[in-house]
């Protein structure tokens, strides 16, 4: 996937400011008004912060050990290319995790921009050492052998009912994660950046005394 040079560099330039409550309420201007997953999944720190393309993949629940278990998951995350974020949907149970430390280390040898998980993750206190982009649903030490396969990939998955083809941007803070429609994400990000003009003028004429129903009326949003 390639990485889109202008998206980049906006993100570069609002980084500091840029949260998931601007990128949404640009969203819902612009009539994409479901495009927020649920609070179940969580940031691993407090100040992780990922946005990039997605790399899709899907972790389907199995009853049985494979002949050779987490080979196709070794060849799809060998795939994942500088930039992206790997997001994982499943089908069936969240019954394990289907993410750890040997896992991260090598998404960060690939400098993959992080990864969003619809499921658990292991060798947590290892992770947040290593600082690792995560977004998880919660913790579980048992290995995803006989349980789950990591088989599937480059497909439109749904999360929380948020459709996310690969190559859509997702962000993702501490507030949420919001998933951008490849087709929109430079006009999301042009829009973000006049958002976050509007409220450095908005705050300093706060400060300076403005009451908030004024500047309601100058903003459009408080």
């Amino acid at each position: 996937m390639a990485i889109n040079n202008f998206v980049n560099q906006s993100f570069e330039k609002m980084k500091n400011e840029l949260c998931t409550g601007i990128i949404s309420d640009v969203m819902d201007q612009m009539g994409f008004n479901n495009q927020t997953l649920g609070n179940a999944i969580q940031p691993l720190k407090d100040e992780t912060v990922i946005f990039g393309p997605a790399f899709t993949a899907l972790a389907n629940e199995v009853y049985s050990m494979p002949e050779d278990p987490l080979t196709a998951q070794a060849k799809i995350v060998d795939q994942l290319q500088e930039g992206e974020i790997f997001v994982l949907a499943t089908r069936g149970r969240n019954n394990c995790a289907t993410f750890g430390d040997l896992f991260a280390t090598r998404v960060k040898a690939k400098k993959a921009a992080g990864v969003l998980l619809d499921s658990y993750a292991r060798d947590l206190r290892d992770l947040k050492k290593m600082n690792f982009p995560l977004f998880y649903k919660g913790s579980n030490p048992r290995t995803s052998k006989g349980r789950t396969e990591i088989n599937e990939s480059h497909l439109t998955v749904s999360i929380d009912g948020v459709k996310i083809k690969h190559g859509d941007y997702i962000y993702g803070d501490i507030d949420g994660i919001c998933v951008i429609p490849l087709e929109i994400v430079e006009d999301v990000m042009k829009r973000a950046e006049q958002i976050l003009e509007n409220e450095r003028v908005v705050r300093d004429a706060l400060k300076g005394g403005m009451s908030i129903e004024d500047a309601y009326k100058i903003n459009g949003a408080i």
